[in-house]
């Protein structure tokens, strides 16, 4: 596991699934170059779409919600707005598809909202 500080949230589907995957998900965005090192050592693929959200990883649970916090470790129950800040920590993990697909994606031990 490791943190990614004073990050950019998007597309927060944290308490819903979102309807084209039917996961919960966010998109934790501008990220730093020391942050994008740091996930592709990991395996972890980062993007860029050349919006606003610089680069990015999408991170996903199929089963559990992602619960927001804030600093003081209350529970958020806001929706969280596109370009919210917050320190987000990572674990990564492997996964396979039944297609034989494989990879490394991000999943969210711990987000922190510092900036709602």
């Amino acid at each position: 596991m490791f943190k990614l500080t004073n990050v950019d949230l998007y597309w927060a589907f944290l308490n819903e699934t979102n309807q084209l995957s039917g996961k919960y998900q966010v998109d934790v965005c501008n990220l730093t170059d020391a942050q994008v090192s740091r996930l592709e050592e990991e395996g972890i693929k980062v993007r860029t779409k050349g919006d606003d959200r610089g680069y990015f990883i999408t991170c996903k649970s199929t089963k559990y919600p992602i619960t927001p916090y804030d600093k003081d470790g209350n529970e958020i129950r806001a929706k969280v707005a596109n370009e919210s800040k917050a320190d987000v920590l990572i674990k990564p993990y492997s996964w396979k598809s039944p297609t034989g697909m494989k990879g490394t994606s991000a999943g969210i031990s711990k987000l922190i909202v510092t900036d709602l």
